[in-house]
């Protein structure tokens, strides 16, 4: 996914922030939003790959939000900025928002830069154990019903599923088994 564009969503009360982290990631598909609120707005209209939100904003907090993004859009990947070193926020938002990372203001460029494609490597690998479960789940369920056949027909048939093969690939039938009218 490092080649592809993602769709980042940027909240943060101070337009000058915003503006430093668009130039940042300006090689993806970003969509700003001043506050928690507008950014949920914009979530409603565009699914997001990683969503990066201030801590400490006026109305709704960072931790709000990304609880009520969260419940939205829940496999975007999620980091926050902020200017207050919060140990325990830090610890909280990790735990029960599954926060990616908690990234102190002022920031180095690469560290975003940095954080958003190890989000999105992640993400990547998300989805393929998703798909690949899906597939072993259909695989499973297809194995299931071919077997409750098998039993089937064996409760019908007992013996019909066992083939005596030989070894140039051929079926040996037992003369024993076959019905009187049945001779060769």
């Amino acid at each position: 996914m490092n080649h592809e564009t993602a769709h980042i969503l940027l909240v943060d009360d101070e337009p000058n922030i915003l503006k430093s982290l668009g130039r940042i990631l300006k090689n993806h598909s970003i969509t700003i939003a001043n506050s928690g609120a507008e950014a949920l707005a914009q979530a409603l209209a565009i699914n997001f790959d990683i969503v990066i939100s201030d801590y400490r904003m006026p109305e709704m907090d960072g931790i709000t939000f990304l609880e009520k993004f969260m419940a939205m859009q829940p496999d975007a990947i999620r980091i926050i900025v902020t200017g207050y070193a919060d140990l325990e926020a830090a610890q909280n938002a990790i735990n029960t928002l599954g926060v990616f990372r908690f990234i102190n203001k002022p920031w180095n460029n690469l560290e975003i830069i940095n954080a958003v494609e190890k989000g999105l490597e992640l993400k990547r690998i998300l989805q393929e154990n998703k798909a690949l479960a899906d597939q072993v789940r259909q695989q499973q369920a297809r194995l299931n019903e071919q077997e409750a056949i098998i039993k089937a027909l064996e409760a019908e048939e007992p013996g019909i599923t066992k083939v005596n093969w030989a070894p140039d690939g051929s079926i040996i039938l037992d003369e024993s088994e076959l019905d009187d009218d049945i001779k060769f």
